[in-house]
């Protein structure tokens, strides 16, 4: 992507995560966004077909570069601190996740976004070696086995993250950790600390 274009993108998607702040994303319109960012109609949809589009990208950069960081570092400690930088992620933008992950207002765009982001950011550390699930089934053969309790694990953090949100006062990383851990199964987090 050339230097303009980034820079246009990089204006869309703070003018988004600023707008959706305070007004659901589905109340933005494309025109209020391209301006507030500064570019013309025209440049939003080189970059987006929707509002809704343009900030589920919007987050997802910042998700995959957090990903990025799992996986450039092979240690164990590092499944626990980008889970922390997702936490932080979530905790900036909870006015945005808080609106679009509740139960009444139709939350499947940004629940099936970031249960698709941590379900492929598990099949990719469970590739990688770095995760095992030592989880056996008869008759299942092990990564359909892997693959269903990356599934399981992906969908139930989204629930977990939805649950915290609803909590009221601002979101604490640290009690987000302790439901987690209480919460998911032990063989996933053997697996995830196993070296």
């Amino acid at each position: 992507m050339d230097v303009r274009r980034r820079r246009s993108r990089d204006r869309l998607h703070r003018a988004v995560l600023e707008l959706a702040r305070t007004s659901p994303v589905s109340e933005l319109t494309v025109t209020q966004v391209a301006r507030a960012a500064g570019v013309h109609r025209s440049t939003f949809y080189e970059h987006a077909d929707s509002t809704t589009d343009l900030l589920q990208a919007a987050l997802l950069s910042e998700l995959d570069a957090l990903r990025a960081d799992l996986l450039a570092d092979p240690s164990a400690a590092a499944v626990h601190q980008v889970t922390r930088g997702v936490l932080e992620h979530v905790r900036t933008h909870a006015p945005i996740y808080r609106r679009g992950l509740a139960s009444d207002a139709g939350s499947a765009a940004l629940h099936g976004m970031l249960s698709e982001h941590f379900l492929e950011s598990s099949r990719q550390v469970l590739r990688s070696g770095r995760l095992r699930v030592p989880l056996h089934l008869e008759g299942e053969p092990d990564g359909v086995t892997a693959d269903a309790a990356a599934r399981f694990v992906a969908s139930g953090t989204v629930g977990v993250i939805q649950a915290w949100l609803e909590r009221a006062g601002e979101p604490d990383v640290a009690s987000f950790e302790a439901l987690y851990d209480a919460l998911v199964p032990d063989w996933w987090l053997v697996g995830a600390r196993a070296e």
